[in-house]
C-alpha cells in the first residue's frame, strides 16, 4: 500500500541572515512540506521557483529532505528575499525583496493526478492561492492555511473569503487581546472551519475543535539558550495537521 502523502502549496523564498552571511531555504509552504513527519507521509511540494541561484538551492534542499517537487515548475524572475538577524537566539525581521509568488496552474489533470488523494493540502496567506484554495476545496480536499501574524489577514473581509475553503486554520496572535481570539474565532465557526489554532509566542497554544465544541491548551517546555526561532510555527503546524 503505498504510504500515505501531504502537499505544500505556495510561495517559496530565502531568508538571508545579515549578521551570519548565510542564506537558507524557507517559505511556509516549504517549510510545511520539509516538516511533515516523514515516518509517517509522503509530502510534495507545488510551487513556482525563479530560475536563479536561489530557485537551484531550494529544490536541491528539498530533494535533500525527501521532498516530491515533481509538480513544481521553473519561472523567469528572482527568488523572494527575507533578510534577518539573529539576537540572542531569536529571528529579527529586517527587509525582504518581493518575488513573483505564482503558483503552477492547477489543471484537472493535476487535481486528479496529486491533490485529490491528498490526506490534506496546505497553503499560507503569503503565497497569493486563494483562488486555488477555492478550487481545491470544492473538489473536497481537506485543506490547512496559515494566516500569519499579520493584521490584513485576519480581518473579517479576508477571513469570510478565505475561512469557507478552510479545514484547518492557524493564527499567531502573541500580541492580540482575547476579545481577538474570540472574534476570529467566531468567523471560522461561521464559515465552517474544523479546526483552529492559535498560537502565542512563549505562552500555551490554543485549539479549537469547532464541530465539538471543544479546546485543547498546549503544554509550553521552556528553552533556556534558544539556537533560532525561524519556521517554529511552521514546524508546529505541519506536525500537528
Amino acid at each position: 500500500m503505498p504510504k500515505k502523502y501531504v502537499v505544500g502549496l505556495g510561495d517559496n523564498v530565502v531568508d538571508y541572515y545579515q549578521n551570519q552571511n548565510i542564506k537558507y531555504p524557507g517559505g511556509n509552504a516549504v517549510n510545511f512540506a520539509v516538516f511533515a513527519p516523514k515516518e509517517l507521509v509522503k509530502a510534495y511540494y507545488v510551487g513556482s521557483v525563479a530560475d536563479d541561484q536561489d530557485g537551484d538551492l531550494i529544490l536541491a534542499s528539498l530533494k535533500k529532505h525527501q521532498v516530491d517537487t515533481t509538480f513544481c515548475n521553473r519561472i523567469d524572475g528572482k527568488t523572494e528575499k527575507t533578510i534577518v538577524n539573529l539576537v540572542d537566539g531569536d529571528r529579527q525581521f529586517v527587509s525582504s525583496v518581493k518575488g513573483p509568488r505564482k503558483l503552477p496552474e492547477l489543471t484537472e489533470q493535476k487535481l486528479a493526478k496529486l491533490l485529490t488523494s491528498a490526506l490534506v493540502v496546505y497553503s499560507a496567506c503569503h503565497a497569493n492561492a486563494e483562488k486555488e484554495l477555492g478550487q481545491i476545496h470544492r473538489h473536497g480536499i481537506t485543506t490547512a492555511f496559515d494566516f500569519s501574524e499579520m493584521a490584513k489577514y485576519h480581518t473579517n473581509e479576508y477571513l469570510g473569503r478565505v475561512a469557507k475553503n478552510v479545514d484547518i486554520a492557524q493564527f499567531s496572535l502573541a500580541e492580540a487581546q482575547a476579545t481577538e481570539v474570540t472574534r476570529i474565532l467566531h468567523l471560522c465557526k461561521e464559515q465552517k472551519t474544523k479546526l483552529v489554532l492559535f498560537t502565542n509566542g512563549a505562552k500555551p497554544s490554543l485549539l479549537v475543535d469547532c464541530q465539538n465544541n471543544r479546546k485543547y491548551i498546549g503544554n509550553v517546555i521552556p528553552i533556556s539558550h534558544p539556537v533560532d526561532t525561524m519556521g517554529a510555527g511552521d514546524t508546529f503546524f505541519a506536525n500537528l495537521v
